[in-house]
């Protein structure tokens, strides 16, 4: 049993760099094998297919994100729920910053793939599904805050606006410290555009 867990994660790592190397369509599974030093019969005993041993890869730690995400947002909602004034809002996600940056650092050649090498898999979209997701909830995040009411085209920009500004420090940052740093001034800005570009008074 642990030999097959064993094997499982090295054709998992080899996958991950042979996918990051070529792309998913140009990857090869002989090739994957040949570095993990089994048969293509083995990998069969694991994955059903390319996209099965790709989405070995990047599921786990792509649900993982989203949960964190989800649980977030439902916190902010709740908090909000108890405030009255703009002025309340805590503008401070220095925490949840650093707990999303160092989740995607602990998983970097996944969220690599997921937001380099996406072509020709059923991952393509997958940014513009975390768009969707900040776009719907931070609405109803906000629709909690007495008084106000959202702007869903800034709301929308802001959500374009927050992922390329992670996917740009992501791709560009190797240091995960560096990474947190940076990302939490962001981050921060960020939350005070959406408070003053996407909350309209009613």
């Amino acid at each position: 049993m642990q030999d097959e867990k064993q094997t499982r994660q090295k054709l998992i790592e080899c996958a991950k760099k042979e996918f990051l190397e070529k792309g998913y369509t140009k990857a090869s599974l002989r090739s994957i094998c040949a570095d993990a030093g089994v048969t293509t019969g083995a990998l069969y005993f694991f994955f059903e297919n390319k996209e099965d041993l790709y989405a070995a890869i990047v599921d786990p730690p792509l649900n993982g994100l989203k949960s964190i995400l989800y649980k977030h947002f439902k916190e902010d909602e709740a908090e909000i729920s108890e405030i009255n004034s703009i002025d309340d809002i805590d503008m401070d996600h220095t925490e949840i910053s650093d707990k999303i940056v160092g989740y995607i650092y602990d998983n970097y050649d996944s969220f690599m793939l997921l937001i380099t090498k996406t072509e020709n898999t059923v991952y393509e979209n997958v940014v513009d599904e975390f768009v969707s997701m900040l776009e719907k909830s931070i609405p109803l995040t906000m629709v909690n805050l007495k008084g106000y009411r959202i702007d869903e085209y800034m709301s929308h920009w802001m959500s374009h606006i927050s992922m390329d500004a992670f996917i740009h420090v992501i791709k560009h940052e190797k240091d995960v410290n560096k990474a947190k740093a940076r990302l939490r001034a962001i981050l921060n800005y960020l939350v005070m555009g959406w408070v003053q570009l996407a909350l309209i008074k009613e």
